[in-house]
């Protein structure tokens, strides 16, 4: 069964400003992922620094949904020097900063299939530094919520 990671930015997103299309088709697609991962489609990997973020969030409607939502996932990874070195390598060839390096270090530590993120701009960082990265991050896909149902799922948009 594929292993998801996501971004903590996924758990945020539905506090986000739902008016503007973009966030609301976000929100949509994260709500059918975690649809599917309740339906036992994905398993959904949990983390040490998803737990710090979260803990740190000021507002505690929002980290309660949070840690409720967190139990649908079915393995929570604990820190270890491993990730540490994937996530300084992630950082050194491409970039990212390195909270991001960190989340990315742990799906790929887990051997997550895919890494799910509202942040084009990391996105972007590691897809531009594909090749340097190719050793450190092996096979993992790296894919905004959308554009994940729309490849992986291989839904047609009707042009």
């Amino acid at each position: 069964m594929m292993k998801l990671y996501f971004d903590m930015n996924i758990y945020n997103r539905i506090f986000d400003d739902q008016s503007q299309i973009r966030i609301r088709f976000e929100s949509l697609a994260i709500d059918i992922l975690f649809e599917l991962i309740e339906k036992g489609k994905y398993r959904l990997v949990w983390s040490f620094i998803l737990e710090y973020e979260n803990s740190m969030n000021p507002f505690a409607e929002r980290r309660l949904h949070i840690k409720s939502v967190s139990n649908l996932c079915n393995e929570a990874i604990e820190p270890n020097s491993k990730i540490k070195t994937i996530a300084e390598n992630i950082a050194e060839n491409s970039n990212a900063k390195n909270k991001d390096s960190l989340h990315l270090a742990v799906a790929v530590y887990n051997k997550c299939d895919y890494f799910i993120t509202c942040d084009d701009k990391f996105i972007k960082t590691i897809e531009s530094n594909k090749n340097k990265l190719k050793n450190i991050i092996e096979n993992i896909r790296i894919y905004n919520p959308v554009d994940f149902l729309r490849k992986e799922m291989d839904i047609n948009v009707i042009e």
